[in-house]
């Protein structure tokens, strides 16, 4: 949508929503100084750290870092994507958003959208008021599902005719065009016509993260015909513009405020887990829909929590599946946790049988699956080879970790475990693998840094940095684009919002530039004068050191071809690079 909307849309969106009094509805504010404060919703803390400005209109927590503006807090508290903010805020607020008659695609997956809804209340509405659906109301009460939960995840019943949806959707006017790129019907292979894909079965349909339905599942049911005798026992709803495997979560609408409020999610695999759980009162679970949790499905959950513990079989499978799934916890950036169930139990026959407080204990015993890795790994009894393989898997997998400090924590607690030196499971790790650490606002800045917050804050700053070339001395890419943005509009006359800065920048970034901001020991205009010098000057001289460090290796060759006299141009060069030089010679 940043693509489809125009900045001043958005901006507008930004200075008609009270970022005070959209983040007061899931924070207590209260006024302190310049800035209101409350208890980050982010991370735990008993000191409020959390603060908000509505002049600038942004955010910034002292205790974790976070910070932005107000479509940066909302993307995390809700866990939605950035265009259904927009439009939320939009809504709220009586900004008229752009038509999207030019955005095909956009409308187009809008009409499937409500084509799925319609499906779905079609097969609620079928399976509450029709005698053919007897057996699968009996089947769900035999299975301990209570209506409040089966209304709550809109389950419903597909009927056994064969064109019941078909004829459905003909007498609505829909056209089978699209109802067949859903899956819902397909075309008959001699005949002509089209036929119900889900026939005489219990229907489970799977939503968004906002609850619009992308895509259904089906489960046949003692008693009822479903088609073919060899039907299988559970059937989704194919790849669709909307529905794509792996990617989706079921219950995930359901449990995201649950999962937020609690800080943990809990991962079982199938649609009665997630449904025995929820009615036994354990709210924070999903499904993986029956496959292994996929990459795709882990950055999904990581929008709500970092604690994700997967439910496995207890036996040799079950291991061996926790074991796998390491690798895509770890790509995903998460710690993933296992709690391991009795053999021959899912979680849908524990939670009958043993109860809610049974299956939180057993999450109260799971383990880090690296750990657990580790534990089966190495064994009293295993072998140097076999710890050789062992080591070299681990440094394969801790390569894959991003943030430097835990990186640097699992090499020690592998390396100990393993009876090796840490350096060689650092080996072959890239200097690219690892990143630099997240910047907190409480950290010493840059330059660069200091002289972009102070941009942001005084224009008088971002005509001196450019009229003076500082800019062009500007290291970090990150810094250098966001200071040509500033004095772009600076230059033009128009008035620099830090909150519409924000919009485009990295979260860390935005998150340290908002610490900056809310700072209330901001500095008076003569200290300003002092650190926009300082800063000044430093630049001058790391840009003399780059330039010094990038001569030496052409000094070097060119003495080699024993080119004398543009060697002695090149000595030149740096020795006249040193700033205390250029100041001798000036005098």
């Amino acid at each position: 949508m940043r693509g489809l909307i125009p900045e001043d849309v958005l901006a507008e969106i930004r200075d008609r929503a009270s970022i005070v009094e959209v983040i007061s509805g899931h924070v207590s504010l209260r006024k302190v100084g310049r800035n209101h404060v409350g208890l980050c919703p982010f991370h735990a803390e008993k000191t409020p750290s959390f603060n908000v400005n509505e002049d600038r209109a942004i955010f910034h927590c002292f205790g974790c870092g976070v910070g932005g503006n107000v479509f940066t807090f909302l993307t995390r508290i809700e866990g939605l994507p950035f265009p259904e903010i927009v439009e939320r805020l939009a809504e709220r607020y009586g900004v008229a958003l752009p038509a999207r008659a030019d955005d095909p695609a956009s409308r187009e997956r809008d009409d499937l959208a409500a084509l799925n809804d319609k499906a779905a209340r079609f097969f609620q509405r079928h399976l509450w008021e029709t005698a053919e659906a007897e057996p699968v109301r009996r089947y769900l009460h035999e299975r301990g599902i209570g209506r409040a939960v089966a209304d709550r995840f809109a389950l419903g019943y597909a009927p056994a005719g064969g064109e019941v949806l078909v004829r459905r959707l003909g007498q609505a006017g829909k056209p089978l065009t699209q109802a067949v790129r859903l899956g819902l019907v397909a075309a008959r292979r001699s005949g002509g016509g089209h036929y119900d894909r889900f026939r005489g079965r219990l229907m489970f349909p799977i939503t968004n993260t906002t609850g619009r339905v992308v895509g259904f599942g089906s489960r046949t049911v003692p008693g009822i015909a479903s088609g073919r005798g060899d039907a299988p026992k559970y059937v989704n709803s194919p790849e669709t513009p909307l529905y794509h495997k792996g990617a989706h979560l079921y219950g995930l609408a359901q449990a995201r405020t649950a999962i937020r409020d609690g800080g943990r999610a809990l991962v079982v695999e199938g649609y009665f887990d997630v449904l025995a759980l929820v009615e036994a009162g354990v709210e924070h679970v999903v499904a993986s829909l029956g496959t292994a949790l996929t990459l795709d499905q882990l950055r999904l959950l990581k929008r709500f929590t970092q604690e994700i513990v997967v439910f496995f079989d207890g036996d040799a499978a079950g291991q061996q599946a926790a074991e796998k799934s390491l690798p895509t916890f770890i790509e995903a950036g998460l710690w993933g946790h296992g709690a391991f169930l009795p053999a021959g139990d899912d979680p849908d026959t524990f939670v009958r049988r043993e109860g809610a407080d049974a299956v939180r204990a057993l999450l109260e015993r799971a383990t880090s699956l690296f750990d657990f890795y580790l534990d089966r790994a190495v064994g009293a009894r295993s072998s140097v080879p076999e710890r050789a393989r062992v080591a070299a898997h681990v440094a394969e997998l801790v390569r894959k970790i991003d943030d430097p400090f835990a990186y640097d924590i699992t090499v020690r607690q592998a390396a100990e475990r393993l009876g090796v030196t840490e350096d060689l499971l650092r080996r072959g790790r890239t200097a690219g693998a690892a990143r630099a650490p997240a910047p907190v606002a409480t950290g010493a800045p840059g330059p660069e840094e200091l002289l972009v917050t102070l941009m942001l804050g005084d224009p008088e700053v971002a005509r001196r940095v450019e009229r003076e070339g500082g800019l062009a001395l500007f290291a970090g890419d990150a810094w250098h684009a966001l200071g040509e943005r500033i004095a772009e509009r600076v230059a033009r006359g128009e008035r620099v919002d830090p909150a519409t800065i924000l919009s485009d920048l990295d979260e860390r970034l935005a998150a340290r530039i908002t610490g900056r901001l809310l700072d209330d020991a901001a500095p008076d205009e003569e200290t300003t004068v002092r650190i926009v010098t300082d800063c000044l000057a430093k630049l001058r001289r790391d840009a003399s050191k780059r330039k010094r460090r990038a001569l030496i290796p052409e000094i070097r060759a060119l003495d080699a071809r024993d080119d004398r006299a543009r060697v002695a141009e090149r000595q030149r060069e740096h020795l006249e690079s040193h700033p205390e030089r250029r100041t001798d010679a000036d005098h």
